[in-house]
C-alpha cells in the first residue's frame, strides 16, 4: 500500500498537470506555422519535451499517490486548457464550456470513487 502523500507530492502533481495542459496550446501554435518551419519545429518540440517530462514525473507521483487520487486530479487539465486557450490563443470561455468541464470532472469523480 502506498504511503500517505504530503503537500509536496500534491504540488508536484499539479505542476505536472499544468505542464501537460500546455501541450495542446503548443501543438495548436505549431500547426498555425508552415509544416517543418522553425516555428512549427519549436512548438512541436516543446510539446514533445513537455510530454516527456510529464511522463517521467507522472510515474514518480504514482509512487507516492494512489492512481485514483492522481487520475481524479488530472481532470483539472480541462480548466487549465480553457484558461491557456483564452490567454494565448484568443479562445472564449463560455458558460457552456464551464458546464461541460463540470460535467466531465463530476463524471471522473463518480467513476473513480465508485470503486472505494
Amino acid at each position: 500500500m502506498k504511503s500517505k502523500f504530503d503537500i509536496k507530492t500534491f504540488a508536484l502533481l499539479h505542476f505536472i498537470l499544468i505542464m501537460y495542459s500546455f501541450v495542446g496550446v503548443f501543438m495548436k501554435i505549431a500547426f498555425k506555422n508552415e509544416f517543418l518551419s522553425a516555428g512549427f519545429l519549436l512548438f512541436a518540440g516543446l510539446a514533445v519535451m513537455f510530454l516527456g517530462i510529464y511522463a517521467i514525473l507522472w510515474q514518480q507521483v504514482l509512487k507516492k499517490l494512489p492512481l485514483t487520487v492522481a487520475f481524479t486530479n488530472k481532470a483539472v487539465c480541462i480548466a487549465w486548457g480553457m484558461l491557456w486557450g483564452a490567454l494565448f490563443l484568443g479562445d472564449s470561455i463560455t458558460w457552456l464550456k464551464i458546464l461541460g468541464s463540470v460535467i466531465v470532472f463530476s463524471g471522473v469523480v463518480l467513476v473513480v470513487s465508485s470503486n472505494e
